[in-house]
């Protein structure tokens, strides 16, 4: 049976790349939604009688879900359960009160599936089986415990523990609903059930743990000490407040104000950090240009472009380019500066896999000047472009 599933999966591997959606709204292909339901169908009444873990291992990726929960692994996962190899299964129940409210299923099938995730692919389900989100899915406006649905522009936003969503997926919309116009992604309606859930969603950012108590949103670094102290003993004694600054213009609170600066400024592959004359500094993630001013503070030649920030702010970095790099930078998007023009490219787009290879389209649209900075934009069709700059309008 389980050689069945690996095989079914590397070609569904093939067709994550090769399917383009119906609608823009569609997350995964009719393959993709198929084999999700066989994978649970393999999997009900089987797993309940794998070994329990104290936890899930840390080397299995899974949806960001908050609680308490009840991990299982596989035999194969149990032969090595801090690095699993190739066949292994980990399936964590999520609680609430004592009640299964939903179910995450992490799967190592084969090597060279996706090496971002070493392999791993992950499904959440609700506990009647219908798939809600997936590590392959397509959805570029989706954030950690959060699952999106476009539909007519405007982006649904639900929880993956509200109590909504299984309405939602198996009715439409609820009759109960909270709606506010632009202040999604690209300009995005976003609705929902409670407003709760969109201030929450909006907060949401990868790196980061965040919570939002009496209206305010505190934010902390993932990982961190104070992080682990405000999920298991509540808010740290050492707070920092800047009121106002949040998403919705909500009060930001953290243990420190760098952790803030790089909640405000940072983006998708940069981090940012605040100087004390108010300027900020942004590097790529990945580089070693944010490490080495993390250990030796301001390097000695740098770049520095005023009021160029998004609000106006003087930006600083230490090599050329990246000021650009990083103002073009949106979630959702793959943004990618080529002699001078601007490729914007929805980060779920099925051109994606062609570009990468040589940073360029065959079929393509051009708006001359049309981008930030005035730069020239190309992107698979106008729609991206557009939806892509109402971030700067």
């Amino acid at each position: 049976m389980m050689s069945r599933f690996i095989g079914a999966f590397v070609c569904l591997a093939l067709i994550f790349g090769s399917i383009v959606p119906a609608a823009a709204a569609e997350r995964r292909s009719e393959e993709h939604q198929q084999f999700a339901k066989d994978f649970w169908s393999y999997l009900s009444g089987k797993y309940e009688k794998w070994d329990v873990l104290p936890q899930a291992p840390a080397a299995a990726p899974a949806p960001q879900v908050a609680g308490e929960s009840k991990a299982y692994a596989n035999p194969v996962a149990l032969q090595n359960i801090n690095q699993p190899g190739y066949g292994s299964i980990i399936v964590v129940e999520h609680l609430q009160d004592g009640d299964i409210i939903g179910v995450t299923a992490c799967y190592r099938a084969k090597a060279g599936i996706d090496s971002k995730q070493n392999d791993w692919y992950w499904l959440y389900y609700l506990p009647t089986g219908e798939v809600v989100k997936t590590s392959a899915d397509k959805a570029a406006f989706d954030k950690p415990g959060y699952v999106t649905f476009e539909e007519d522009g405007r982006l649904w936003v639900f929880g993956l523990t509200n109590a909504s969503l299984a309405n939602f997926l198996t009715a439409g919309e609820p009759a109960k609903q909270v709606i506010r116009p632009g202040v999604g992604p690209s300009g995005m309606t976003v609705k929902s059930d409670e407003m709760e859930t969109i201030l929450g969603y909006l907060a949401a950012k990868p790196g980061f743990v965040t919570a939002i108590e009496d209206g305010r949103v505190w934010v902390l670094r993932e990982g961190s000490e104070a992080a682990d102290q405000f999920l298991t003993a509540g808010e740290p004694a050492k707070q920092v407040i800047r009121p106002g600054v949040g998403p919705l213009g909500v009060t930001l609170k953290s243990d420190d104000a760098a952790t803030i600066a790089a909640y405000q400024y940072g983006k998708p592959g940069f981090e940012a950090a605040v100087d004390a004359d108010g300027r900020v500094w942004v590097f790529p993630a990945d580089g070693d240009a944010w490490k080495e001013f993390r250990e030796q503070g301001e390097p000695a030649a740098h770049v520095t472009k005023i009021g160029v920030g998004p609000q106006r702010e003087t930006l600083k970095t230490r090599d050329a380019g990246v000021i650009e790099a990083y103002l073009v930078a949106q979630p959702g998007y793959v943004t990618k500066i080529v002699d001078g023009r601007l490729w914007v490219l929805r980060a779920d787009c099925a051109e994606l896999k062609e570009f990468a290879g040589n940073s360029d389209l065959a079929k393509h649209v051009t708006k001359i000047g049309a981008g930030p900075l005035g730069m020239t934009v190309k992107s698979p069709d106008a729609e991206t472009i557009d939806s892509y700059m109402r971030n700067f309008r």
